[in-house]
């Protein structure tokens, strides 16, 4: 079983069919033309100098050569020996020419195909070749090398089922091929529910299972990396939990004393309030990175374009004073999102933009529309983001503040967003334009009109 499944075992078979075929063919050639001669549909090849012979002491005896005694099969010429010219003849023109030459120059070379027999006053010129001929002079003429026809016929005949064998041979292996490519894809995209579809040959068989066993790690290896982050998420939640309890106590406290203190106890108290305000949006964002690692459920429903920008400046305003909105979309577009998600997640571009941006230049936001997407440009006023920046600044934790002396950025705003904006099947990119200014695009799909 295993070497009869082999490819080098079904190639030794294809080629032993090709082989047989092409006997057979041999076969029925050699069939044919014997049923032929025996059923006077061809004369055989030696049959013209038969027929020659039979006249030869006619011909000799006589003073002229009488055409009827020569048999239709022949190919003859008589020549007048006083004019040595052609007097009858039922040759084609260029035998005419040949069996001219022959008899004027009659050496071995020019002789090799003619009978010459002499009467007293004319000379006649058979011609002859080694070679099957049609009995019959109508297709004699027609088909002079019925050998020929036969052979090229056979030929045509063995290409056409030689060229219908190297197709199937190649379909089946572009099936198996196929078979292959479909698995390694569904490895590629770890997908969990793979059929392994029955190959032929002992190769693909191999192949096919070195690819079950890697499909098989690749779900134990996914199964561990989803028990894994579950675990992550379940202690971040309950570290998260354990610390908001007592910073809601602390901060109680500190409300507390702050309206019992004095002036400069208040301005301490402020400080204090700050801070623990700065711990409550790390804390906010730690949870919502958390949530979304979970794949909380999104709130998604259609909206319109225009109702979604009026929503979204009006939340950007708020951010601050030194932003420019600029709207170039097609107000009958509309958007299937989740509002309060999408727009968190711009704001948060918006705010590193404004951290980049020293005053009093203004952040720019460019909403523009094509056919397929709605476009948000972010444009701020920094120095443009560094090459590494460009890489990482979506990766959790990630900041170009390395001592993190900027209390108002933990490297978690970009990875949220990101998520977000692949949440809705966009995507986000962030670059440098012209002028070195970092340039953010989120690019949103819009609702099919069909």
């Amino acid at each position: 079983m295993g070497i009869r499944n082999t490819l080098s075992a079904y190639f030794v078979k294809w080629i032993i069919k090709l082989g047989f075929a092409g006997l057979l063919m041999l076969a029925l050639n050699i069939g044919f033309v014997t049923w032929g001669l025996n059923h006077q549909l061809f004369l055989p090849a030696n049959e013209p100098i038969k027929k020659a012979e039979n006249i030869q002491s006619k011909v000799e005896s006589a003073d002229y050569i009488d055409p009827s005694i020569i048999p239709p099969e022949l190919d003859y010429a008589v020549f007048n020996k006083q004019t040595n010219k052609i007097v009858k003849s039922n040759m084609s023109s260029r035998n005419k020419v040949k069996a001219r030459e022959a008899y004027q120059h009659p050496s071995q070379d020019n002789m090799s195909s003619f009978i010459r027999y002499d009467s007293r006053y004319e000379t006649i010129l058979i011609h002859y070749s080694l070679k099957i001929q049609f009995a019959n002079i109508e297709l004699r003429r027609v088909f002079p090398n019925p050998g020929v026809w036969l052979s090229v016929f056979s030929i045509l005949i063995y290409c056409v089922y030689l060229v219908w064998h190297i197709r199937s041979f190649s379909r089946m292996i572009v099936q198996e091929n196929q078979k292959l490519i479909q698995v390694a894809r569904k490895i590629k995209e770890r997908d969990l529910n793979i059929e392994f579809p029955r190959v032929r040959f002992n190769e693909y068989k191999d192949v096919m299972g070195a690819m079950e066993s890697l499909s098989k790690a690749l779900v134990k290896s996914i199964q561990k990396e989803i028990e894994i982050t579950n675990s992550k998420a379940e202690q971040i939640s309950y570290l998260i939990h354990d610390i908001k309890i007592p910073l809601t106590v602390i901060k109680g406290n500190i409300e507390l004393l702050e309206a019992m203190g004095d002036e400069d106890e208040k301005e301490n108290f402020s400080d204090i309030m700050n801070s623990i305000q700065q711990i409550e949006r790390y804390i906010q964002e730690v949870i919502d990175i958390n949530l979304d690692n979970k794949q909380a459920n999104t709130n998604m429903e259609e909206v319109s374009v225009t109702d979604f920008l009026c929503k979204l400046k009006a939340e950007v305003k708020s951010l601050g004073n030194n932003i420019i909105v600029e709207d170039w979309t097609h107000k009958e577009a509309s958007l299937y999102i989740d509002v309060i998600l999408l727009i968190r997640a711009i704001n948060n571009i918006v705010l590193n933009g404004i951290e980049r941006t020293p005053p009093p230049k203004k952040v720019q936001m460019i909403v523009k529309q094509d056919k397929d997407h709605i476009q948000f440009v972010i444009i701020d006023q920094g120095p443009g983001f560094s090459e590494e920046a460009l890489k990482k600044g979506t990766e959790l934790f990630y900041t170009e503040n390395f001592g993190r002396t900027n209390n108002s950025h933990y490297g978690l705003g970009l990875t949220f967003t990101e998520k977000v904006i692949k949440q809705h099947n966009g995507r986000m990119k962030l670059d440098n334009n012209a002028n070195n200014n970092g340039e953010v695009l989120v690019e949103i799909p819009v609702l099919s009109k069909d």
